[in-house]
This record gives C-alpha cells, sequence and structure tokens, in this order.
C-alpha cells in the first residue's frame, strides 16, 4: 500500500497483462510502492475475463493485482500517449511484459522514455532475451519451462512433464522485483537509471542450476525420476499413498544421503520396523535403492494405516524430511496459514470475502494492509486530477473521446 513499507514513495507505471509482470508489480506493493496499472478503456486487461463466459474480475486477477491503482489509458491514440507519458515523467519505474516489439510500436521504447525521465527504471519480461534468436517468438509460462531445463528433467523416465504451477510466470515476476529494488538502490548511490531485461528463458536456466551437477558428474543430462532423487539413486526417496487414498492423500519420505546420518534409523523406529536395522540389503541408501520393493514396502504398509499428516507428524516428529502433499483446499482451510499472513481475507465488492495468498518474506517493518484488486478505471480521477492536474470536465471529454 502506498505510503506504507520500505518502497514507500516510489511510483510504479505498470504495464502489465496477466502473470509474470502483474506478479513482479503486485510485489513491489506489498512492498509499499504506489503502483498504478495502465488498462484499456472498457475492457481493460484480458486477465480480467474468464476463457469460458467472459466474466469480469476473475479470481486470477483478483489474486494477481492486490494493492494497485487502475487507469484507463488507449495508448493508441495520441493524447492517451501524451498521458501515460506525463505519468511516466512522474514515476520511478515503468515495468511491462508486452509481447516482442509492442512497447516500441507505442513510442515507449526505453530511449524514448529516457528521454522524458532521464533516471528512469525501465523493466521488462519477455519470453526470451532482446539477443536470443527466438526474441521474435510468442512465450508463456510452459514455453519457458520446457525451454529452460525444468520440463526436461520433470516427469517419469518415458515421459516429461510440466510443472503444475506457473514458475515461470511466478518466478521470473519475483526475479525482476528483487532487480528493480536492486537499481534503484544503485541510483540512490549513483543518480542514474536503468534498463532490465529479463526472459522467462533465462530465468528457468539460472532456476534450473543444480541440474548442471549430474551434467558434469556423468555427461549426461539429469535422470527423469518421478519423485524420486536426480542427482544419486538412493532410498527412500519417493511419495506414499496415505488413508484415505484420495488423489492428494500422500505423503513425501527422504532419508538423506550423507554418511553417518541418523535418519533411516530414525524412520525405522517411526514407523516400528528396527528388524529392517539388521537387514543387509538395507545398510546404504543404495542398497536400500536396488532393494526399493523392500524398503518402500515398509513405508507403504505404515502409510496405509495413517493419514498423510499423521504420517508427516510422526516420521518429521523423528526428525526424519517428510511432508505431506497439500492441495490449495487444505492450505486455504488450515487456519494457521491465516494466522501467521500467507494466506489473507479480503472484501471483493463481487465475491465477498475471498481468502488469497499474502506476501510471504516477512520484514519487520514492512506492514502491508492488503486491499482488493481494483475495478476498471477506478483511480482514473486520482491519477489524472490529483497527480497530473486535470480537470473534471476534461477527464469527461477523454472518457467521451474514449481515451480513458
Amino acid at each position: 500500500m502506498a505510503g506504507k513499507g520500505p518502497l514507500s514513495g516510489y511510483r510504479i507505471l505498470d504495464l502489465t497483462q496477466f502473470e509474470s509482470g502483474t506478479v513482479c508489480t503486485e510485489t513491489l506493493a506489498w512492498l509499499g510502492a504506489e503502483v498504478i496499472k495502465v488498462e484499456r478503456p472498457v475492457v481493460g486487461e484480458l486477465g480480467r475475463y474468464s476463457v469460458e463466459d467472459m466474466e469480469t474480475d476473475t479470481y486470477g486477477f483478483l489474486i494477481m493485482n492486490m494493492n494497485k491503482k487502475s487507469i484507463t489509458c488507449n495508448a493508441k491514440t495520441p493524447k492517451g500517449l501524451k498521458l501515460l507519458k506525463e505519468i511516466l515523467a512522474e514515476s520511478d519505474v515503468v515495468v511491462e511484459n508486452m509481447g516482442p516489439g509492442s512497447m516500441d510500436r507505442l513510442g515507449l521504447s526505453y530511449e524514448a522514455c529516457r528521454e522524458i525521465n532521464p533516471k528512469i527504471i525501465y523493466a521488462s519480461i519477455k519470453g526470451f532475451a532482446p539477443d536470443s534468436p527466438y526474441a521474435e517468438y510468442p512465450a508463456f509460462d510452459p514455453i519457458a519451462t520446457h525451454m529452460g531445463g525444468l520440463v526436461a528433467a520433470t516427469g517419469l523416465p518415458d515421459q516429461p512433464i510440466k510443472a503444475g504451477i506457473s514458475v515461470a510466470d511466478s518466478g521470473t515476476g519475483l526475479a525482476l522485483a528483487m532487480s528493480i529494488i536492486a537499481a534503484l538502490l544503485q541510483r540512490e548511490r549513483e543518480g542514474i537509471g536503468q534498463r532490465i531485461d529479463l526472459a522467462m528463458q533465462d530465468f528457468m536456466i539460472s532456476l534450473s542450476r543444480a541440474s548442471w551437477e549430474p551434467y558434469y558428474n556423468t555427461g549426461h543430462a539429469p535422470r527423469r525420476v518421478g519423485n524420486g532423487m536426480p542427482l544419486e539413486e538412493v532410498a527412500p526417496s519417493d511419495t506414499y499413498p496415505c488413508k484415505p487414498f484420495g488423489e492428494n492423500d500422500y505423503v513425501h519420505i527422504y532419508c538423506s544421503r550423507s554418511p553417518g546420518s541418523r535418519q533411516w534409523a530414525n524412520l525405522c523406529h517411526a514407523i516400528g520396523r528396527e528388524d529392517l536395522l539388521e537387514d543387509p540389503d538395507m545398510a546404504t541408501p543404495h542398497s536400500r535403492y536396488l532393494h526399493r520393493e523392500k524398503c518402500d514396502g515398509a513405508i507403504l504398509e505404515f502409510c496405509a494405516q495413517h493419514t498423510k499428516l499423521e504420517v508427516m507428524e510422526r516420521i518429521a516428529g523423528a526428525d526424519v524430511p517428510a511432508g505431506a502433499l497439500l492441495d490449495v483446499k487444505d492450505i486455504t482451510e488450515d487456519p494457521q496459514y491465516q494466522e501467521r499472513g500467507i494466506i489473507v481475507e479480503i472484501d471483493h465488492p463481487k465475491r465477498g470475502k475471498v481468502k488469497v495468498p499474502g506476501f510471504a518474506p516477512r520484514l519487520s517493518e514492512n506492514y502491508v494492509e492488503y486491499q482488493c484488486a481494483p475495478g476498471l478505471g477506478e483511480h482514473n480521477e486520482q491519477v489524472y486530477g490529483e497527480l497530473l492536474g486535470y480537470s473534471r470536465e476534461q477527464l469527461a471529454q477523454m472518457k467521451e473521446e474514449k481515451i480513458i
């Protein structure tokens, strides 16, 4: 919320849509920046609409655009472009994730923006880097994860499987927010603005850096091992079904491969299978892998008698890494996450009280007051009137001309 938090006093001109860019600017808003989101008149950002019935103000838009101000502007008109340039002159950062070449065609290239505001931080997210041979290709999250190393390492040995969440979109948005903050710090020291380019493919390559260890060890890309460990053939390391055997009733259990680790012994005690400690087939992480039917069989037998949370509590409580498979429903309905501020409840004018994910980092001097995503053009009068000095009559005329 503007006026609070470490980014209080900074203004962000938000030319983003869908997920990667909107996650970036929402993060900056949660850190206290004033974020002015620019949308098309009448229709707004396409992310406001559901594909199936074109219902407006979807949950997706709500979740990605909290604590922002919304203005409408037809930047393809001379008057609309003039308005954006006037806001740009009063801003610290502009963030965009439009298609390749879109900002240049609008007349809002980095060079054009720097002429207006020499200290502007100009931040862009694209699927591919400007100097990549794929620079002009369109891209969404699954394209970036396929081309950035993640999907090649994810799935079953004979079938790559993409991640079920938007790792490239949200991850790149968070990385861009971090880069913007660093650029603002540099501007404070050196008085310079700069351009930031972040490609989703490049971010995924950096996120997949652990995959380079097996590549250098073996000369081959990492194996796809489902829920096992890609670095070495060790056990136990898998996701096990628990009662009552619903679609998400699973727990992941892993014992450290480090020499001298007590985790395997602790696990055997926790599940009541001390006999396995005397079994030579179970002596090392690799021997357990070679005889994993026996190893996993003992774990499966235990898990079949308990729920995923009971298994986690018993095994993690014995100092063995174990995590229940939590879905969105589990997390939303568990009061601990709302008590800790990981899930927050907001009031939506159409949907009533809605529980959504909040800001995960905890800064002792950052006080986030969560606000609902704005209505389309909700802040036109505030931004154009109070910031730029346009009268109500002028705003009415521009609305009639479909400029805002």
